[in-house]
């Protein structure tokens, strides 16, 4: 095929793309693969258990009304740290959109339903990488649902990368949410 046909394919969508291909975005840069995100989050953990949670009507209806966004789907996956029968903490790894593509990142909240540690684990925009920067992700430690996880208010934003920040506040916020719903009692 020459290259002009190609290129034009392409541009129109009309290009053959075989369902065993693998794309990744230009952009992509992997900061965390899930395991280091979860040894970050529960360093002394003795082991992490992967919980998939089903929220009840009851829970899910709390749950969007307290984020303002309706849920995609009622089932949830939450990772838990356990020492001796005991749980350390939660983790949830958040998918949220910057710009145009998700970013990937995990919320490590402590069993007192506050934020522990907030760590990028892949980035897909062109811009506001900078959401990686530790001075930017201990903003988020110590944070409640009580909080409101606004760029501008309670989060400072950083130049350039104000939507991956927004992103950050979304996901942190939905996380503890959706934690306190499914495990306080």
């Amino acid at each position: 095929m020459k290259r002009r046909t190609f290129v034009t394919q392409i541009i129109t969508g009309t290009a053959a793309l075989t369902s065993s291909a693998h794309y990744t975005f230009a952009q992509e840069r992997r900061y965390l693969t899930e395991e280091q995100a979860l040894k970050l989050v529960f360093p002394s953990s003795a082991k992490i258990v992967k919980e998939a949670k089903e929220l009840s009507d009851e829970q899910l209806q709390a749950v969007q009304k307290a984020l303002g966004v309706r849920l995609q789907s009622r089932s949830q996956t939450f990772y838990r740290g356990e020492t001796n029968g005991a749980t350390d903490g939660y983790a949830m790894i958040a998918n949220e959109i910057g710009k145009e593509q998700f970013i990937t990142f995990i919320v490590g909240i402590a069993k007192e339903f506050k934020i522990q540690r907030v760590a990028l684990m892949v980035f897909r925009e062109s811009r506001g990488w900078e959401v990686a920067d530790a001075r930017f992700t201990g903003q988020f430690r110590g944070k409640t649902v009580r909080d409101r996880f606004l760029v501008g208010s309670d989060i400072i934003g950083i130049t350039g990368a104000t939507l991956s920040a927004r992103a950050f506040g979304r996901g942190a916020r939905k996380a503890l949410v959706l934690c306190e719903a499914l495990y306080k009692k």
